[in-house]
């Protein structure tokens, strides 16, 4: 189905306890200064950045952030550290423009409105808002939904997508994806809608897997994820750039190191497996343009 669809388509600087934010070309310089580079990441959102059994930090988001780390630790010549800093979807944009984070990467969603506040890397991963309801519900079809309870996070463009596609249904509002499914398998709610990706995690840790479908087939609204950074920093948007579409240039060449990190999350045995293939066909339309990069690992 997406084939078709990809195809088309720091420191903190303290005086008197109070922090500075970061200012337009000076993230490079806190960080050389500190050796941090401080990332915000959201604790529930697996495969992209969630708290492993031992209460590691982990995920997709989280390996391309290391990458990040790495490229910036080459180019600044000294040793770089990641600070990880919570975030939730209601707090991640204000701390990009307080200064409180260098970067967020996560299951973030690319938007025009968004663009007003924050920059956007370039995208890493594309889903759609789907919702995943009980197996024979009837929900693919919007036209069914007229008074179905609809859970939702508020405030994210899988809220804006129900309100354009399902205006007959009534939303009910969740702090979280893992509240929405409970809700869901208690029979509070008739669907939750999210992320799809997200949505397969959730079907693939449900008790009974099998009882569930994420629907409609075609996602009401495609959604491409990018790390946010501050407005404004070309010179450090250009590194977690270069970091980036040198990884996504190492999944379509099949680059060992780039490949472990995709079969990690999406592979067959993964956390929440998806097509390479499709995923590929993304990555190589967004590396068309840009320049090719040498890769030591193959050259």
């Amino acid at each position: 189905m997406f084939n078709k669809l990809i195809s088309i388509v720091l420191s903190c600087s303290v005086v008197c306890g109070v922090q500075i934010p970061v200012f337009a070309g000076e993230i490079f310089n806190q960080i050389k200064s500190t050796g941090v580079i401080r990332a915000g990441y959201r604790e529930d959102t697996p495969p992209f950045a969630f708290v492993d059994e031992t209460g590691k930090p982990v995920g997709y988001s989280l390996d391309i952030l290391e990458l990040i780390r790495s490229q910036t630790e080459k180019q600044l010549g000294k040793p770089i550290k990641l600070e990880l800093i919570v975030v939730d979807p209601d707090t991640r944009f204000d701390k990009i423009k307080d200064g409180t984070i260098h970067i967020e990467c996560g299951s973030t969603t690319v938007t025009w409105e968004r663009e007003k506040i924050v920059d956007f890397a370039v995208s890493y991963f594309a889903s759609g808002t789907q919702m995943i309801v009980n197996k024979g519900s009837g929900f693919a079809n919007s036209d069914n939904l007229k008074g179905a309870k609809i859970g939702v996070i508020p405030n994210t463009t899988n809220e804006k997508a129900m309100r354009i596609f399902a205006q007959g249904a009534q939303l009910i509002f969740f702090t979280s994806e893992e509240e929405g499914m409970e809700k869901l398998t208690k029979g509070e709610i008739d669907g939750f809608a999210g992320d799809g990706i997200l949505l397969q995690n959730l079907k693939k840790q449900a008790d009974n897997s099998q009882q569930y479908e994420i629907v409609p087939e075609f996602p009401y609204m495609i959604e491409s994820y990018a790390c946010t950074i501050p407005e404004n920093d070309s010179a450090w948007r250009t590194t977690v750039n270069y970091s980036i579409v040198k990884f996504m240039q190492g999944v379509v060449t099949d680059t060992p190191s780039a490949i472990d990190i995709y079969d990690r999350w999406f592979g067959v045995n993964g956390n929440t497996p998806y097509p390479i293939e499709t995923i590929a066909d993304y990555f190589q339309g967004i590396i068309n343009g840009y320049e090719w990069i040498n890769i030591d690992e193959r050259y």
